[in-house]
């Protein structure tokens, strides 16, 4: 059904075969309508082409709360310039745009002077919603009027201050890949990670590895990926039968030795072998309906208890790249 107006919610209800107030709860992401519930609302804004309009969100949180709006902009602060980032800043873009706002995308400068300037411009142009993009190491952010925004943190490391995050579930990744390769028949499972990467999970990774293992007290290989003579000594020294891992270098080095791998991510998973499915996008996703609600319930300024939401993946045998491998700073998230 073609509308040749601008549909409305009531368009959409009528279209899904439901209430206007489930749609409107769809729109702001509650998580109390069914997902049955939830892929029909959505198909039905699909095909009508439904946009939110932010500035009537905003109007209605004034008329039930009292104060101003929140503007129709979101910033995407980039903290890194990598793959990981951008595929996020995706997903927020997407987000954003079925929820009615526009996504502006800065590179963030650790500078406190920079940062201030930049708050101070986003304020004045009515910017209200900050979304801080995922690092690979902890920042300071200062020079922020915090009572001015509603600030949200995508990616696993803490940061200061402490504000309301969106993550990948690293600590649950390992456990589902651990418990893979142990319904494989795998008794010795042993995790192979640079250190440095491993640190960005905020050692989540290592916790869920210590977890898995209880008393089996196997080291984690720390050393270089691309070192097979220590790899194949941690190996045999600790008589493995299973390798969690990211790196390709790794499973080339083992193979022949280990009878499976699970990698804790795809991107350099080889075809055909189990790796734990984590979609980067849906971080950026979930960050702006995050952001949406504590717009539309006025809740500026940092949060006197911080939350964080964890999103988990699951496990699958690897297809194979649907495009060129992307470049080693960007191999992981």
């Amino acid at each position: 059904m073609l509308y040749q107006r601008r549909p409305i919610l009531r368009d959409v209800a009528g279209e899904a075969g439901v209430s206007h107030m489930t749609v409107s709860r769809v729109v702001r992401g509650d998580r109390r309508v069914a997902a049955a519930t939830q892929a029909r609302v959505e198909a039905a804004i699909a095909r009508l082409g439904y946009r939110p309009d932010p500035s009537l969100s905003a109007l209605a949180a004034y008329r039930t709360r009292g104060g101003g709006g929140q503007g129709s902009v979101l910033a995407f602060l980039h903290c890194d310039a990598d793959g990981f980032s951008r595929q996020v800043f995706d997903g927020a873009r997407s987000e954003a745009g079925r929820l009615g706002y526009s996504v502006e995308s800065h590179q963030l400068n650790r500078l406190p002077v920079a940062q201030r300037r930049l708050g101070a411009t986003l304020f004045h142009r009515g910017v209200r919603g900050l979304l801080f993009g995922p690092s690979q190491t902890p920042w300071k952010f200062e020079g922020w009027e915090w009572e001015h925004f509603a600030p949200v943190s995508l990616g696993v490391l803490s940061h200061h201050p402490p504000m309301n995050s969106v993550a990948l579930d690293y600590f649950d990744g390992v456990v589902k890949a651990g418990d893979y390769l142990r319904a494989h028949g795998c008794r010795r499972v042993g995790l192979a990670v640079d250190a440095a990467l491993e640190f960005r999970t905020g050692h989540r990774w290592l916790g869920g590895y210590l977890t898995h293992q209880l008393f089996r007290r196997i080291p984690a290989y720390t050393g270089s990926p691309s070192n097979r003579k220590a790899l194949l000594e941690w190996c045999r020294k600790h008589h493995i039968d299973g390798v969690l891992t990211i790196h390709r270098n790794v499973w080339l080095a083992l193979r022949a030795s280990v009878s499976r791998f699970a990698f804790l991510n795809a991107f350099e998973c080889p075809p055909g072998v189990a790796c734990v499915d984590f979609e980067a996008r849906r971080v950026g996703v979930e960050a702006v309906r995050t952001v949406h609600h504590l717009l539309l319930n006025r809740e500026f300024g940092l949060p006197a208890e911080v939350k964080s939401d964890s999103l988990q993946g699951f496990v699958v045998l690897h297809p194979g790249p649907k495009a060129p491998a992307p470049q080693t700073e960007s191999a992981f998230p």
